[in-house]
């Protein structure tokens, strides 16, 4: 994975996935710094938002494929 910055784009390495109260971390470097990237339930919420659509239109695809 790559993640952008103002100062370009670096590789960001993962090590671990750990629990932390009230969400989940990803940890791990990006340009040989210690990173992480948190995800807490409003994440999840707003990405069930995102999601929904195209999984919706997913579903009546292969609803109407499997009719035939």
């Amino acid at each position: 994975m790559k993640v952008g910055t103002p100062f370009g784009e670096f590789p960001f390495e993962y090590r671990r996935v750990e629990r932390r109260p009230g969400g989940v971390a990803i940890v791990g470097s990006v340009a040989g710094l210690d990173s992480s990237v948190v995800f807490d339930s409003g994440d999840a919420r707003r990405a069930a938002k995102v999601l929904a659509v195209p999984a919706a239109v997913g579903l009546v695809l292969l609803v109407a494929t499997r009719r035939r």
